[in-house]
């Protein structure tokens, strides 16, 4: 029975990974992590320059984590009902999208650090 259902389409990863990011995406909204200092929470170097950033950061992180997960759900379960079996596209595809969710979550989040950043006494400077 469980074999069965580990070599059916309906176990992949984008089905899996979908539901961790939207319960990641609740939790660290629901209970954002007090410091960088916490065991949990969107963990980089900008993240970690004050607590502003930390806190814009895990806001940001959370917000596209729940959107990826929202995403990638349907996209699995797609995959499911498409494919027979658990072939090469299936897993390209599956596995594709997660690990492109994962790459535009941590870039987005990046790039909206980099957005509310200051600006630093060297960069005024540079402009000239």
């Amino acid at each position: 029975m469980f074999m069965n259902f580990v070599h059916s389409t309906y176990c992949n990863a984008a089905i899996f990974a979908g539901i961790i990011f939207v319960f990641m995406g609740y939790f660290i909204r629901r209970y954002p992590p007090k410091s960088s200092k916490s065991w949990y929470g969107y963990r980089s170097a900008l993240a970690t320059r004050s607590p502003e950033m930390w806190q814009a950061a895990n806001q940001h992180a959370a917000y596209i984590s729940r959107r990826i997960g929202i995403i990638l759900i349907p996209t699995g379960l797609a995959c499911a009902l498409f494919f027979d079996s658990q072939t090469d596209w299936f897993w390209y595809i599956t596995v594709g999208s997660v690990v492109t969710g994962a790459m535009y979550m941590v870039g987005y989040t990046e790039w909206r650090l980099q957005q509310i950043e200051p600006e630093s006494p060297g960069d005024i400077n540079d402009n000239l």
